[in-house]
């Protein structure tokens, strides 16, 4: 309970900071609407491994390249990230405090932090990697079906589905 405080303390102090400086660098808007994803919060809770928790200027900048598409430029903003951390570090238990043999502290809430994330994003993956050969199965049944001749009554009707397809994409 008392890192997890306390390291939620820091970073609610350094929020205050870049809000006391607020009129010099003006954000698109007041924060994120969307949720963050899996994948960038996994990216952010790495950097502040590397980086520290209060060196949001590193952490943001290590970043930024990893923003999915349609984010805004302030995505990743030093404010944004650290409000994002902080929320990661409330909704993670505190570890059990396992000793070395030296008596340090083997796990940190960092560490739960990027392990708790790096099996979500695997889970994510496994199931995209399933949708996507579930989709390439289902295009090889169809291209059989057509080679062999028995949709060509429908082949108008697929080729019409196909163009509004690329038109929506388009858009």
């Amino acid at each position: 309970f008392g890192t997890r405080c306390v390291a939620s303390f820091v970073i609610c102090c350094s929020l205050a900071k870049m809000a006391a400086g607020a009129g010099k660098h003006k954000l698109m808007n007041a924060g994120p609407t969307e949720p963050w994803s899996i994948r960038e919060k996994l990216c952010l809770a790495s950097s502040v491994m590397r980086s520290g928790d209060q060196n949001w200027v590193s952490v943001s900048r290590a970043i930024k390249p990893f923003a999915e598409s349609g984010r805004p430029p302030d995505w990743f903003s030093q404010k944004h990230c650290a409000s994002q951390y902080s929320e990661l570090l409330e909704t993670t238990e505190t570890p059990k405090r396992k000793r070395g043999e030296k008596g340090e502290v083997v796990e940190t809430i960092e560490d739960v932090i990027v392990r708790k994330l790096t099996a979500e994003r695997v889970e994510e993956l496994k199931k995209l990697i399933k949708e996507t050969q579930e989709k390439y199965r289902q295009l090889k049944r169809d291209a059989e079906l057509i080679q062999a001749g028995h949709i060509d009554h429908r082949l108008e009707e697929i080729y019409n589905d196909i163009v509004v397809k690329k038109r929506i994409e388009e858009e």
